[in-house]
């Protein structure tokens, strides 16, 4: 029944030679099972609407596979499974293909730098699996401490990190590219202050640095990335909590309570973490104030400074993404009716721009850009 998850790829050559460039954005709305996917004008922002497919009951987390040709996309009932989509290289359209077992109900998804595992965290069974994409019942599993929340590999491809968030760990692997096969670096984690719940990840781009959001403390907490270990050395820690929102410190969320709705103080629910194309720029999603705060990157030093913080009409903002030109950011709100574009300015301040119809609580949004052959 389950098709290597790499047929999506394999059924498509290779992009239009005669195909003009484009942006496309996937997004994903658990509360109604689409994707919708939306074409965005990165000259001025503009967001369309294009289409939607139907992709299962609470459809969630997402990964493009590196070469732009396959998407996947984690349904959270049982059975756990993921379902690869091929995209078509000329209208971004997405056609089902395979779907595969997945090891849980899964809150995060990406791939390896090569495109040939799938990697996954499971915040209510605290597992990471590795399942390679041409075999895809072939599961590894690892458990970690309570509510791991994110997995990825560095940008050399020999090193794996998850945010571990009800341990206050940010756990720390070696890869095998070979099997996908993690083994744990020294003791396997370092430690972030309590509460502090480490969630999700962004690497440098010369992959020297890691960058893990507190989403309890709505902190970002800066690694240095030993090249030849992989083990990590904390170096600094950047606020993104302005003492104008007045919010509490945030608290462990689960599914008995991820609403707090027996708790009437407004906390600290920090969501996504995005490193703009050109490594300047650090923007952090922010819950319950509807908002993103802004960090600069110092490239030399992987140091962050606090800029500001910025209101977004989306409410309750899960995910964001930048463009690939970087002078955008997608926006999803989990109870918007709307996925918004905001122009970045170089010191991150954000102008709403553009805006399009969004699925049922949409939030996970993977970006495309097609180049013209």
């Amino acid at each position: 029944m389950n098709k290597p998850l790499l047929l999506a790829a394999a059924v498509v050559c290779g992009f239009s030679a005669h195909g003009n460039a484009a942006t496309f954005a996937y997004i994903s709305s658990p509360g109604d099972g689409m994707i919708s996917q939306y074409r965005l004008d990165e000259n001025n922002g503009a967001l369309k609407l294009v289409n939607q497919v139907n992709a299962g009951d609470q459809v969630n987390p997402m990964a493009l596979s590196p070469d732009g040709k396959t998407l996947f996309a984690a349904l959270r009932v049982k059975p756990f499974q993921v379902q690869g989509f091929s995209i078509d290289p000329t209208s971004g359209h997405l056609t089902p293909q395979s779907k595969a077992p997945l090891a849980e109900s899964m809150a995060y998804l990406a791939t390896d730098r090569a495109g040939r595992y799938l990697l996954a965290a499971s915040y209510g069974a605290d597992t990471l699996s590795v399942q390679p994409v041409d075999k895809a019942d072939k599961i590894l599993t690892y458990k970690t401490g309570p509510h791991a929340h994110s997995l990825r590999t560095d940008p050399s491809n020999r090193f794996a990190y998850a945010g571990n968030l009800g341990a206050d760990h940010v756990l720390q692997y070696r890869f095998d590219a070979d099997t996908g096969a993690l083994t744990p670096i020294g003791t396997g984690y370092v430690s972030v202050p309590a509460n502090t719940g480490p969630r999700h990840l962004a690497f440098s781009a010369n992959g020297k640095y890691l960058y893990v959001v507190g989403e309890m403390s709505g902190t970002v907490t800066a690694f240095s990335i030993d090249d030849r270990s992989g083990a990590l050395t904390p170096i600094g820690v950047a606020n993104g909590i302005p003492d104008r929102l007045k919010l509490a410190h945030g608290e462990v969320r689960d599914a008995r309570n991820n609403d707090l709705k027996d708790d009437p103080t407004p906390r600290i629910w920090a969501a996504d973490l995005r490193l703009s194309p050109d490594g300047k720029l650090l923007l952090m999603s922010e819950r319950t104030s509807s908002s993103v705060s802004a960090f600069a990157v110092d490239a030399a030093t992987g140091g962050l400074r606090f800029l500001d913080n910025y209101p977004v009409e989306e409410k309750q903002p899960r995910n964001i993404a930048f463009s690939p030109n970087g002078q955008w950011l997608l926006v999803t709100g989990e109870k918007s009716d709307t996925v918004g574009t905001y122009a970045v300015s170089d010191t991150g301040a954000l102008k709403r721009v553009s805006e399009a119809p969004s699925g049922k609580g949409a939030l996970w949004i993977e970006v495309l850009h097609t180049a013209a052959k």
